[in-house]
């Protein structure tokens, strides 16, 4: 286990940011659900708005963290491909493109209708029931979230599809 975590990937330090505000984010939800059980369960206080602040926060690390994740490279993946096509890396690679086109033109669909909805949500005027705050820019996080996930998952194929290129070369020239 020890081996392992000293393999484990490092963050670039361009993203160590996002890491940060993950981790606070997860910090401020924790302590905020911790006290409003504490007072709710005491019967001493309650934080009325805890509630909101928890499903916003939720929301808010689930999308930062699928930027970060398809950014790393270390999201859940199934790789069926490449284990039944082991011998073939040409059509691993294909189907990897494939994977990539598919998965960006689903976060274009999905970002372009988040969009339309939260500036729906901002015209209207909507606003959260307990923080006040508009609901429209809270959940702006989505359509945000998986468009820069799916430019983040891009880079990733495309590195990995230079990366196999390079070997290549250098396997050609290391033959001759």
């Amino acid at each position: 286990k020890i081996e392992s975590f000293r393999k484990a990937k490092r963050t670039e330090p361009s993203l160590l940011g996002l890491e940060v505000l993950l981790v606070i984010m997860m910090v401020a939800m924790m302590a905020v659900v911790f006290l409003a059980t504490v007072g709710r369960y005491s019967q001493l206080y309650t934080i009325a708005w805890s509630e909101e602040f928890a499903r916003y926060c939720m929301v808010g690390i689930v999308y930062l963290g699928l930027m970060l994740a398809s950014r790393t490279d270390s999201h859940f993946v199934v790789e069926i491909i490449p284990l039944i096509f082991a011998k073939k890396p040409k059509i691993v690679k294909i189907f990897g493109l494939i994977n990539a086109i598919i998965v960006d033109a689903f976060a274009i669909f999905l970002g372009s209708q988040g969009w339309k909805v939260c500036t729906k949500m901002l015209v209207q005027g909507k606003q959260s029931p307990m923080m006040r705050i508009p609901l429209g820019a809270v959940y702006m996080i989505i359509p945000v979230g998986i468009i820069l996930m799916a430019v983040f998952y891009t880079i990733s194929a495309v590195s990995k599809f230079r990366d196999n290129t390079e070997e290549k070369e250098e396997h050609k020239k290391e033959m001759k």
